[in-house]
Protein backbone atom coordinates (compact mmCIF):
# COMPACT_ATOMS: atom_id res chain seq x y z
CA UNK A 1 0.00 0.00 0.00
CA UNK A 2 1.04 3.12 -0.73
CA UNK A 3 2.35 5.72 1.81
CA UNK A 4 -0.35 9.26 2.62
CA UNK A 5 2.95 11.35 1.78
CA UNK A 6 4.47 9.67 -0.97
CA UNK A 7 0.92 9.23 -3.05
CA UNK A 8 0.64 13.44 -1.93
CA UNK A 9 4.06 14.27 -3.49
CA UNK A 10 3.38 12.05 -6.43
CA UNK A 11 -0.01 14.10 -7.05
CA UNK A 12 2.26 17.71 -6.15
CA UNK A 13 4.92 16.48 -8.85
CA UNK A 14 2.36 15.49 -11.57
CA UNK A 15 0.68 18.88 -11.25
CA UNK A 16 4.27 20.28 -11.45
CA UNK A 17 5.23 18.50 -14.48
CA UNK A 18 2.22 18.96 -16.22
CA UNK A 19 3.03 22.98 -14.70
CA UNK A 20 6.70 22.98 -16.38
CA UNK A 21 5.62 21.82 -19.82
CA UNK A 22 2.96 24.36 -20.38
CA UNK A 23 5.80 26.81 -19.56
CA UNK A 24 7.88 24.83 -22.13
CA UNK A 25 5.39 25.44 -24.73
CA UNK A 26 4.64 29.00 -23.85
CA UNK A 27 8.37 29.67 -24.44
CA UNK A 28 8.69 27.96 -27.89
CA UNK A 29 5.81 30.44 -29.02
CA UNK A 30 7.62 33.21 -27.24
CA UNK A 31 10.75 32.66 -28.69
CA UNK A 32 9.40 32.58 -32.12
CA UNK A 33 9.64 36.18 -31.68
CA UNK A 34 11.85 37.68 -28.71
CA UNK A 35 14.75 35.45 -27.50
CA UNK A 36 15.83 33.08 -24.66
CA UNK A 37 17.87 36.17 -22.05
CA UNK A 38 14.64 38.10 -22.36
CA UNK A 39 12.29 34.93 -21.31
CA UNK A 40 14.81 34.19 -18.35
CA UNK A 41 14.23 37.70 -17.51
CA UNK A 42 10.35 37.67 -17.40
CA UNK A 43 10.22 34.07 -16.05
CA UNK A 44 12.39 34.70 -12.74
CA UNK A 45 10.69 38.14 -12.39
CA UNK A 46 7.56 36.26 -12.59
CA UNK A 47 8.43 33.75 -9.57
CA UNK A 48 10.09 36.52 -7.28
CA UNK A 49 6.73 38.79 -7.88
CA UNK A 50 4.21 35.80 -6.72
CA UNK A 51 6.65 34.59 -4.36
CA UNK A 52 8.01 37.19 -2.39
CA UNK A 53 5.36 39.21 -0.80
CA UNK A 54 2.87 35.63 -0.14
CA UNK A 55 6.23 34.12 1.61
CA UNK A 56 6.91 37.54 3.56
CA UNK A 57 3.19 37.30 4.70
CA UNK A 58 2.64 33.74 5.39
CA UNK A 59 5.80 33.02 6.90
CA UNK A 60 6.29 36.28 8.92
CA UNK A 61 8.28 37.06 11.21
CA UNK A 62 10.17 33.89 11.73
CA UNK A 63 11.21 32.65 7.87
CA UNK A 64 13.31 29.87 8.92
CA UNK A 65 16.15 30.33 7.09
CA UNK A 66 19.06 29.48 8.26
CA UNK A 67 22.74 30.85 7.25
CA UNK A 68 23.93 27.40 5.24
CA UNK A 69 20.35 26.61 4.20
CA UNK A 70 20.46 29.94 2.55
CA UNK A 71 24.04 29.11 0.86
CA UNK A 72 22.67 26.02 -0.38
CA UNK A 73 19.27 27.31 -1.54
CA UNK A 74 21.38 30.05 -3.32
CA UNK A 75 23.44 27.61 -5.15
CA UNK A 76 20.19 25.71 -6.14
CA UNK A 77 19.04 28.99 -7.55
CA UNK A 78 22.52 29.49 -9.33
CA UNK A 79 22.73 26.45 -10.84
CA UNK A 80 19.17 25.57 -11.71
CA UNK A 81 16.96 28.16 -11.98
CA UNK A 82 19.67 30.16 -13.67
CA UNK A 83 22.02 27.87 -16.00
CA UNK A 84 19.46 24.88 -16.20
CA UNK A 85 16.64 27.79 -17.43
CA UNK A 86 19.33 29.94 -19.53
CA UNK A 87 20.79 26.35 -21.18
CA UNK A 88 17.07 25.20 -21.54
CA UNK A 89 15.68 28.12 -23.18
CA UNK A 90 18.21 28.42 -25.35
CA UNK A 91 17.41 24.81 -26.86
CA UNK A 92 14.18 25.66 -26.96
CA UNK A 93 14.84 28.45 -29.36
CA UNK A 94 17.09 26.51 -31.50
CA UNK A 95 15.33 23.21 -31.51
CA UNK A 96 11.92 22.99 -30.31
CA UNK A 97 10.60 22.01 -27.32
CA UNK A 98 9.55 18.81 -28.28
CA UNK A 99 13.10 18.18 -28.74
CA UNK A 100 14.67 19.65 -26.15
CA UNK A 101 12.64 18.55 -23.14
CA UNK A 102 13.31 14.71 -23.37
CA UNK A 103 17.11 15.32 -23.75
CA UNK A 104 16.55 17.94 -20.32
CA UNK A 105 14.60 14.78 -18.55
CA UNK A 106 18.00 13.08 -18.32
CA UNK A 107 18.30 15.57 -15.21
CA UNK A 108 16.23 13.00 -13.44
CA UNK A 109 18.54 9.78 -13.66
CA UNK A 110 21.10 12.85 -12.66
CA UNK A 111 19.83 13.66 -9.09
CA UNK A 112 18.55 10.01 -8.78
CA UNK A 113 22.26 9.28 -8.75
CA UNK A 114 23.28 12.19 -6.78
CA UNK A 115 20.73 11.39 -3.95
CA UNK A 116 21.88 8.25 -3.80
CA UNK A 117 25.80 8.69 -3.81
CA UNK A 118 25.29 12.19 -0.98
CA UNK A 119 22.24 11.43 0.40
CA UNK A 120 21.82 8.21 1.01
CA UNK A 121 18.64 7.51 -0.25
CA UNK A 122 17.33 3.59 -1.06
CA UNK A 123 16.86 2.61 -4.25
CA UNK A 124 14.88 -1.00 -4.75
CA UNK A 125 15.09 -3.07 -8.41
CA UNK A 126 11.28 -2.41 -8.74
CA UNK A 127 12.28 1.28 -8.24
CA UNK A 128 15.32 0.99 -10.50
CA UNK A 129 13.26 -0.88 -13.19
CA UNK A 130 10.49 2.16 -13.19
CA UNK A 131 13.37 4.81 -13.94
CA UNK A 132 14.96 2.43 -16.79
CA UNK A 133 11.42 2.20 -18.53
CA UNK A 134 11.03 5.86 -18.10
CA UNK A 135 14.49 6.62 -18.93
CA UNK A 136 13.99 4.60 -21.99
CA UNK A 137 11.23 6.41 -23.08
CA UNK A 138 12.45 9.33 -23.42
CA UNK A 139 15.77 8.35 -25.23
CA UNK A 140 13.16 6.85 -27.95
CA UNK A 141 11.94 11.01 -27.92
CA UNK A 142 15.34 11.92 -28.63
CA UNK A 143 16.01 9.07 -30.94
CA UNK A 144 13.24 10.07 -32.96
CA UNK A 145 12.83 14.22 -32.54
CA UNK A 146 16.16 14.23 -33.90
CA UNK A 147 15.95 11.63 -36.91
CA UNK A 148 12.75 13.38 -37.78
CA UNK A 149 14.79 16.68 -38.20
CA UNK A 150 11.75 18.92 -40.01
CA UNK A 151 13.30 21.40 -39.85
CA UNK A 152 16.41 20.42 -41.87
CA UNK A 153 19.13 21.16 -39.38
CA UNK A 154 22.38 21.33 -40.10
CA UNK A 155 24.39 18.34 -38.24
CA UNK A 156 26.43 21.03 -36.37
CA UNK A 157 23.18 22.15 -35.12
CA UNK A 158 21.75 19.09 -34.36
CA UNK A 159 25.18 18.89 -32.14
CA UNK A 160 24.26 21.99 -30.52
CA UNK A 161 20.82 20.70 -29.81
CA UNK A 162 22.18 17.98 -28.22
CA UNK A 163 24.65 19.47 -25.99
CA UNK A 164 22.80 22.55 -24.78
CA UNK A 165 20.32 20.73 -23.00
CA UNK A 166 22.77 18.00 -21.55
CA UNK A 167 24.16 21.15 -20.03
CA UNK A 168 21.07 22.07 -18.65
CA UNK A 169 20.38 18.09 -17.67
CA UNK A 170 23.31 18.29 -15.56
CA UNK A 171 22.00 21.60 -13.90
CA UNK A 172 18.44 20.10 -12.76
CA UNK A 173 20.04 17.43 -11.66
CA UNK A 174 21.98 19.05 -9.24
CA UNK A 175 19.56 21.78 -8.16
CA UNK A 176 17.29 19.12 -5.60
CA UNK A 177 20.25 17.51 -4.29
CA UNK A 178 21.46 21.08 -3.06
CA UNK A 179 17.32 22.00 -1.78
CA UNK A 180 17.74 18.58 0.08
CA UNK A 181 20.75 19.90 1.72
CA UNK A 182 18.74 23.44 3.01
CA UNK A 183 15.91 21.29 3.84
CA UNK A 184 17.77 19.43 6.24
CA UNK A 185 18.15 22.84 8.35
CA UNK A 186 14.09 23.19 8.70
CA UNK A 187 13.96 25.68 6.25
CA UNK A 188 10.31 25.54 4.71
CA UNK A 189 9.78 25.10 0.75
CA UNK A 190 8.22 28.39 -0.02
CA UNK A 191 11.01 30.17 1.52
CA UNK A 192 13.20 28.05 -0.01
CA UNK A 193 11.93 29.08 -3.50
CA UNK A 194 12.10 32.91 -2.51
CA UNK A 195 15.79 32.79 -1.94
CA UNK A 196 16.47 30.79 -5.08
CA UNK A 197 14.69 32.20 -7.47
CA UNK A 198 15.99 35.94 -5.75
CA UNK A 199 19.94 34.61 -6.07
CA UNK A 200 19.38 33.57 -9.80
CA UNK A 201 17.73 37.17 -11.04
CA UNK A 202 20.28 38.73 -8.92
CA UNK A 203 23.01 36.53 -10.86
CA UNK A 204 21.94 36.97 -14.35
CA UNK A 205 21.20 40.79 -13.83
CA UNK A 206 24.71 41.69 -12.92
CA UNK A 207 25.84 38.91 -16.01
CA UNK A 208 23.90 40.62 -18.06
CA UNK A 209 25.41 44.39 -17.55
CA UNK A 210 28.73 43.06 -17.26
CA UNK A 211 27.91 42.21 -20.87
CA UNK A 212 25.61 45.53 -21.98
CA UNK A 213 22.88 43.18 -22.79
CA UNK A 214 20.32 44.24 -20.31
CA UNK A 215 16.51 44.05 -22.20
CA UNK A 216 15.36 47.49 -22.31
CA UNK A 217 12.10 49.09 -22.38
CA UNK A 218 11.43 47.64 -25.84
CA UNK A 219 10.96 44.15 -24.77
CA UNK A 220 7.66 45.34 -23.35
CA UNK A 221 6.60 45.77 -26.84
CA UNK A 222 7.97 42.38 -28.18
CA UNK A 223 5.29 40.10 -29.52
CA UNK A 224 6.19 37.36 -27.65
CA UNK A 225 5.99 39.44 -23.43
CA UNK A 226 2.46 37.26 -23.33
CA UNK A 227 4.19 34.35 -23.44
CA UNK A 228 6.87 34.62 -21.09
CA UNK A 229 4.30 36.38 -18.80
CA UNK A 230 2.03 32.82 -18.90
CA UNK A 231 5.73 31.16 -18.98
CA UNK A 232 6.45 32.90 -15.82
CA UNK A 233 3.37 31.96 -14.17
CA UNK A 234 3.54 27.83 -14.72
CA UNK A 235 6.85 28.03 -14.36
CA UNK A 236 5.96 29.48 -10.60
CA UNK A 237 3.36 26.37 -10.19
CA UNK A 238 5.77 24.12 -10.92
CA UNK A 239 8.22 25.24 -8.36
CA UNK A 240 5.48 25.33 -5.46
CA UNK A 241 4.24 21.47 -6.48
CA UNK A 242 7.67 20.49 -7.39
CA UNK A 243 9.78 21.99 -4.18
CA UNK A 244 6.82 21.42 -2.02
CA UNK A 245 7.28 17.38 -2.90
CA UNK A 246 10.69 17.72 -2.60
CA UNK A 247 10.19 18.72 1.12
CA UNK A 248 8.08 15.33 2.08
CA UNK A 249 9.33 13.17 -0.18
CA UNK A 250 13.36 11.41 -1.83
CA UNK A 251 14.69 13.13 -4.79
CA UNK A 252 14.33 9.34 -6.05
CA UNK A 253 11.15 9.45 -5.88
CA UNK A 254 10.27 13.41 -7.15
CA UNK A 255 12.38 13.53 -9.87
CA UNK A 256 11.52 11.00 -12.08
CA UNK A 257 8.19 11.67 -11.82
CA UNK A 258 8.84 15.02 -12.84
CA UNK A 259 10.28 13.82 -16.28
CA UNK A 260 6.77 13.15 -17.08
CA UNK A 261 6.74 16.49 -18.32
CA UNK A 262 7.91 14.67 -21.59
CA UNK A 263 4.96 13.28 -22.19
CA UNK A 264 2.69 16.46 -21.28
CA UNK A 265 4.87 18.74 -23.73
CA UNK A 266 4.19 15.57 -26.42
CA UNK A 267 0.54 15.63 -26.20
CA UNK A 268 0.42 19.48 -25.76
CA UNK A 269 2.48 20.22 -28.70
CA UNK A 270 0.09 18.01 -30.61
CA UNK A 271 -2.94 19.20 -29.72
CA UNK A 272 -2.30 22.93 -29.68
CA UNK A 273 1.20 23.35 -31.08
CA UNK A 274 1.96 24.45 -34.74
CA UNK A 275 3.16 22.26 -37.35
CA UNK A 276 6.22 24.72 -38.16
CA UNK A 277 6.75 25.03 -34.20
CA UNK A 278 6.69 21.30 -33.47
CA UNK A 279 5.34 17.74 -35.32
CA UNK A 280 4.39 14.93 -33.31
CA UNK A 281 4.36 11.62 -34.68
CA UNK A 282 2.75 8.46 -33.88
CA UNK A 283 6.34 7.30 -32.56
CA UNK A 284 6.55 9.78 -30.17
CA UNK A 285 3.12 8.76 -28.60
CA UNK A 286 4.31 5.10 -28.38
CA UNK A 287 7.56 6.31 -26.19
CA UNK A 288 5.76 8.61 -24.15
CA UNK A 289 3.50 5.87 -23.14
CA UNK A 290 6.52 4.06 -21.91
CA UNK A 291 7.34 7.06 -19.57
CA UNK A 292 3.96 7.17 -17.70
CA UNK A 293 4.84 2.99 -17.82
CA UNK A 294 8.10 4.01 -15.83
CA UNK A 295 6.44 6.35 -13.42
CA UNK A 296 3.30 3.75 -12.44
CA UNK A 297 6.24 1.74 -11.16
CA UNK A 298 8.16 4.48 -9.04
CA UNK A 299 4.77 5.59 -7.88
CA UNK A 300 3.81 1.80 -6.19
CA UNK A 301 6.79 0.70 -5.44
CA UNK A 302 7.91 4.58 -3.53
Amino acid sequence: MVDPTTLLAVVMTLGAALAIASQNLFIRMGTDEGNANEAVVVVIGVNVVVLLPLVGVAYYPEYGLTYVSGIWFMAAGLVGTLLGRLLTYTSINRIGASRTTPIVAAWALTSTVFGILLLDEQLTVLHLAGILLVMGGIIAIAWETNNENPDDLAKSELLIGLVIPLGAAFAYGLEPVFAKFAFEEGTPAPVGLVVKTSAAILGFTLYLRSRNSLPDRSMLRNGGMRWFLLAGIANTLFLLGYYGALEIAPVSIVTPIVITNTLWVVLLSAVFMPDRLERVTWKLVAASVAVIAGVLIITVNG
